[in-house]
């Protein structure tokens, strides 16, 4: 550590990326102090240029060259958050370079680059950990009852994640999909895939939960909401039904499904299927409804650089006024708790519940579920 006893944070990613909340939840830790921004001497001009935006707005330097930066001595942790088809080659290096990696969700392009990294992680004896919801309230309500035996013995496992977000109803109707066995590029300006970056919270979370590894997987993919992703060839929508260890069936459902389809941001539950008995959990639950005389909510105007509503930069520049009809009770700190969990595994030499190692599976399953969606096929895992 520093000698001022705190952990100095390299941000790589900047605006238009999940850095410019990442880089307030390390800052808030009194055990983090902000170091600088870095990328790639030769990494996208767009990028180097967003991350120079955040770095100044934040008041932190930029170091243009990434290898200076990780060999400084004042940066114990790296959060990486550039684009996903660098993560496997720069989350190596980070690791290779002696650095706690902090992984935005998904870690990782495909199985190999996610291999990268954990083969880094371990060769180094650094810790990881990738961007979930395994840390928040209502997961753990979650973990709590499947653990107390109260259903019997798990049969099944299902967990929706949608995001409502974006301008549903422009995809064309009656286009049947045609899906790629694997994803050669992952980030655009006006779309993701999401049963990829959406799914991941599913599929991480059922993992999480039942501490099984997958067998079997089978997917299938639609463009049922937005034109965007129809025109950079992504999906809006994914299922997976999952075989696990012990013949445990897990079923997930990941996407993206509109501003004006959930009072919140979405769906995010888990159901349980025992042998005495079943369970749903809705992180929605704990909440008050708002009745009063004011507007209702009204979808903002899309940013053109950023028509799904993806960013907090991007929404406040147009003036995005948060849904206010359900209000989150007792979950405020749930994204301080996911980083304090991370720093408590640096200090504690033991390894987080979602390291590079744990999070890999995940980007394994998914992956395998494209190839399964292109071809029709079960696929078996190793």
């Amino acid at each position: 550590m520093q000698q001022n006893g705190k952990y100095g944070v390299l941000l790589l990613g900047g605006h238009r990326t999940h850095q410019e909340n990442y880089a307030s939840n390390f800052a808030q830790d009194e055990r983090c102090q902000l170091v600088a921004f870095a990328d790639e001497l030769d990494g996208p001009p767009e990028r180097i240029t967003l991350a120079r935006s955040l770095a100044a707005e934040l008041n932190l330097p930029f170091i243009a060259d990434l290898d200076e930066a990780l060999a400084r001595e004042d940066v114990h942790i790296v959060s990486l958050c550039t684009d996903v088809e660098r993560r496997g080659r720069i989350g190596a290096k980070c690791a290779e370079a002696g650095k706690h990696v902090y992984l935005d969700k998904p870690m990782a392009l495909n199985a190999e680059d996610a291999d990268k990294i954990v083969t880094a992680v371990e060769k180094n004896g650094v810790k990881s950990q990738m961007f979930s919801n395994i840390y928040s309230t209502w997961a753990r309500t979650v973990q709590q009852a499947l653990t107390s035996g109260s259903i019997g013995q798990l049969q099944a496992i299902h967990c929706d994640v949608l995001f409502s977000k974006g301008h549903p109803g422009t995809a064309p109707v009656g286009e049947k999909r045609v899906q790629k066995p694997t994803l050669e590029r992952y980030s655009f300006v006006e779309a993701k895939p999401e049963m990829f970056d959406v799914g991941v919270y599913a599929v991480s979370m059922v993992n999480w939960l039942t501490q099984k590894r997958v067998q079997r997987v089978f997917g299938g993919t639609a463009n049922y909401f937005f034109q965007e992703h129809r025109n950079c060839g992504l999906e809006d929508f994914g299922a997976l039904v999952l075989t696990l260890e012990d013949g445990i069936t897990a079923t997930i459902v990941g996407g993206r499904y509109g501003w004006q389809s959930h009072a919140q941001g979405g769906v995010r539950k888990v159901h349980l299927i025992g042998t005495e008995g079943s369970l749903t959990f809705d992180a929605s639950a704990n909440r008050l409804e708002v009745f009063a005389a004011e507007p209702a909510f009204e979808p903002p105007e899309p940013h053109p650089l950023d028509p799904m509503g993806m960013w907090s930069s991007t929404q406040a520049g147009i003036g995005m006024q948060p849904k206010q009809q359900w209000i989150d009770v007792g979950s405020g700190d749930d994204g301080q708790r996911e980083f304090g969990a991370f720093l408590d595994c640096i200090e504690k030499d033991v390894e987080s519940e979602m390291n590079a190692e744990f999070a890999s599976h995940s980007v394994e399953i998914i992956c395998a579920g494209y190839r399964s969606a292109a071809t029709g096929e079960v696929i078996i895992l190793n």
